[in-house]
């Protein structure tokens, strides 16, 4: 690749924000030997504290439910819910002047756990100050009654959770897996 072309490349990362490769930051521990799941080069900065993720077309928040977006990190605290109320919590935020925020299916959460990160295995370039808790998703476990998937982000692991305990939320828009 020429110099020219090299340099217009790095010129649009740098703009979009991202790091200068496009590769995820991982800010607790890195797996050099595996692949991303999240480089950041798959996502585009909406402003606000939003992403949307090019490869599904889903919109995420940057910050989990409670913490506020500065424009580079997310500050406060994580709200932390039983899952009745992370429903509720939901379908009563409006960000940015959309009415489409709701809990995540399990598929939409697994998809941004960055599987080369860990502590938390989240993409930090995009998902700064994550909380290091579970997160709720809309998912009921089949066979299991009272008991909701959640996504552990400490080591991305996808698991059961009965629905009166709390954790954080992560609001998406868009399309359902």
């Amino acid at each position: 690749m020429n110099k020219t072309i090299m340099g217009k490349l790095l010129t649009i990362t740098l703009l979009l924000g991202f790091g200068s490769q496009g590769h995820a930051s991982c800010p607790g521990g890195e797996n050099l030997a595996m692949v991303e799941a999240t480089p950041s080069a798959d996502f585009m900065d909406m402003g606000d504290g939003l992403v949307r993720h090019r490869p599904t077309q889903l919109v995420w928040m940057r910050c989990a439910l409670g913490q506020q977006w500065t424009g580079s990190e997310c500050t406060g605290t994580a709200d932390l819910l039983d899952w009745a109320a992370a429903l509720h919590a939901a379908a009563g935020h409006d960000p940015a002047g959309s009415a489409d925020w709701r809990l995540p299916n399990r598929n939409e959460l697994a998809s941004i756990v960055e599987t080369r990160c860990h502590s938390p295995a989240i993409n930090g370039d995009l998902f700064p100050d994550h909380p290091e808790t579970e997160f709720w998703t809309s998912s009921l476990v089949t066979g299991q009654a009272g008991n909701v998937w959640v996504v552990d982000f400490d080591q991305g692991a996808v698991t059961p959770a009965p629905d009166d305990q709390v954790h954080a939320i992560r609001l998406v828009s868009g399309g359902r897996m």
